[in-house]
């Protein structure tokens, strides 16, 4: 893959996100809930606020905090604290268009739906380029094969793997999504010796993917990753396909990359159904 910017991994382990996904799928009674929606709606405020101050915000105790952060893989209130302080810190420069193009936009606003519209083509044009039906074939033969298919994917990529999940049930081969309020790690205990568990990573970021690799190895497992970032390669890791394309350099979120990964999938998608697909 030629990367013509770097392929950025901060919306993978974002932890607003992981907040958001409480809201989306807990109960309004849920405490977890009320924590969740509290620190969302006060966000500027809970780095500089002690764990006390939030029990107060929330009506609960300073313990039921403390099992909130560690529900969302922190270590206690202040690890919590700090990585709320870097995902603000992040988005704080969120958008960042050149001084150039921005001019270009603030004279005819009309110009960045095209500047949009036109790199995602471009992406997904060097993408097509280099898809080759072999490989779409090989991978749809591993999950054809495998007993249990398991797919793992952060934010926007976790939205890809249920829908990909839904898409496969309908061709009767039953998919796994870890969609579980960002704690992916915490549930892999379901993952059995000789399942195949594909990794959907946009950037693949080194130190992110190196510990969820080696949980997974650890369930015996084979790994399939399928990522743009070409630069990673981890040993451990059974197959790779490496997906070409580009990011925008003016977002801190995937764009281009998110949209070529759900056009693989689907390819993969619509090809294992022809293959495979044993009710027509």
């Amino acid at each position: 893959m030629r990367v013509k910017t770097e392929v950025r991994d901060y919306n993978e382990i974002d932890i607003l996100y992981t907040l958001m996904t409480y809201i989306n799928v807990s109960s309004v009674e849920d405490m977890h809930y009320v924590i969740a929606h509290t620190v969302l709606t006060n966000l500027e405020r809970i780095p500089s606020i002690s764990i006390n101050d939030l029990a107060d915000l929330c009506f609960t105790s300073p313990a039921t905090i403390s099992r909130f952060c560690k529900d969302m893989n922190c270590k206690n209130f202040a690890s919590f604290k700090k990585e709320l302080a870097i995902a603000l810190k992040i988005a704080s420069d969120e958008i960042h268009i050149d001084t150039n193009t921005l001019q270009t936009i603030q004279e005819d606003p009309q110009e960045l739906i095209h500047k949009i519209y036109k790199d995602t083509k471009l992406s997904l044009i060097e993408s097509q380029q280099n898809v080759k039906i072999e490989d779409v074939d090989q991978i749809c033969q591993y999950i054809h094969d495998a007993k249990n298919v398991h797919m793992m994917g952060y934010q926007f990529s976790k939205i890809v793997c249920t829908d990909f999940q839904l898409k496969m049930l309908k061709l009767k081969k039953f998919v796994y999504a870890f969609v579980n309020r960002g704690g992916e790690i915490q549930k892999l205990d379901i993952i059995k010796k000789d399942d195949l568990v594909i990794i959907v990573t946009v950037g693949a970021r080194e130190e992110l993917m190196n510990a969820l690799v080696k949980k997974i190895k650890e369930r015996e497992a084979k790994i399939l990753m399928l990522t743009m970032n070409h630069t990673y390669n981890n040993p451990s890791v059974d197959y790779y396909y490496y997906l070409d394309g580009y990011e925008s350099s003016y977002t801190q979120s995937s764009i281009m990359g998110s949209i070529d990964m759900v056009s693989f999938l689907n390819c993969i998608y619509v090809r294992y159904g022809l293959l495979y697909d044993n009710h027509k």
